[in-house]
């Protein structure tokens, strides 16, 4: 575990890579979900194994998540791309990077491409959140369901201690901090925005995702998006597929 100073805020950061890792290689930065998500679910599945597999990656619980700081304020995707930025700078990656968002993380990854191009090699969405009008008011109805205490289902495979301490951080999150307010005040994506993005984007999601209708508009403003699409599979690539997904990732890498 490594703890870094970026943006006047403490984030807990974990760094992997082998002694085979080229020093020169891109960085692979791996971007987790919104609330119940951390790094542990990225690093076990897919930066793990990518790192055994040469790649020099990064893995950071976003403000608010883990055991990085929670603020009561600043929540919203600005922010978030400020400390993506801040975190980078502080760890001396001056180089483009490769970025790997799941879910609300593949949402951070295309406004930080579309807000510093030049720091991006390529992408990698799995179930990325799609920045359609009304994006910010969907996903604060879900977290105010969340506060509601219907969010069980995510934590199924949690007991005892472990269980009592993620569910005290979520609720830290939702309801001591104003994070599902400015959630909820965030616009959509412009053609500009998307324009800005120039790396390759490669967007992977299941056949029975309830997202991915809106990728229609993702394939409308990035002329360079691959689509890759599991079948059978819903939103929980990383829990029910990620095999498959790994299988993706090496690909990518490659």
């Amino acid at each position: 575990m490594t703890e870094v100073q970026a943006n006047n805020l403490t984030f807990h950061v974990q760094p992997l890579a082998t002694p085979d890792s080229p020093p020169d290689a891109p960085l692979v930065v791996f971007l987790h979900g919104l609330v119940v998500d951390n790094l542990s679910g990225l690093y076990l599945t897919l930066a793990t194994p990518a790192a055994t597999a040469g790649a020099r990656t990064l893995c950071y619980d976003q403000r608010g998540h883990g055991r990085s700081d929670r603020p009561p304020t600043g929540y919203t995707l600005d922010d978030s791309v400020a400390d993506l930025h801040a975190l980078l700078d502080a760890l001396g990656e001056h180089r483009p990077v490769r970025l790997v968002g799941n879910s609300y993380g593949g949402l951070l990854a295309l406004a930080f491409a579309a807000h510093r191009p030049q720091r991006v090699d390529k992408i990698m969405l799995i179930e990325s959140l799609v920045p359609t009008p009304g994006w910010g008011e969907r996903m604060a109805a879900t977290l105010n369901e969340a506060i509601a205490g219907r969010y069980d289902h995510h934590f199924t495979h949690m007991s005892g201690r472990k269980w009592d301490r993620r569910v005290q951080q979520v609720e830290e999150l939702l309801i001591r901090t104003s994070m599902v307010a400015e959630i909820g005040r965030q616009e959509p994506f412009s053609p500009d925005r998307y324009a800005a993005v120039t790396a390759p984007v490669l967007a992977v999601y299941g056949s029975e995702s309830e997202l991915l209708p809106e990728v229609s508009v993702l394939q409308k403003y990035l002329p360079q998006l691959e689509l890759e699409i599991l079948p059978e599979q819903s939103h929980m690539l990383l829990t029910e597929a990620a095999g498959q997904v790994r299988e993706v990732l090496a690909r990518w890498l490659r």
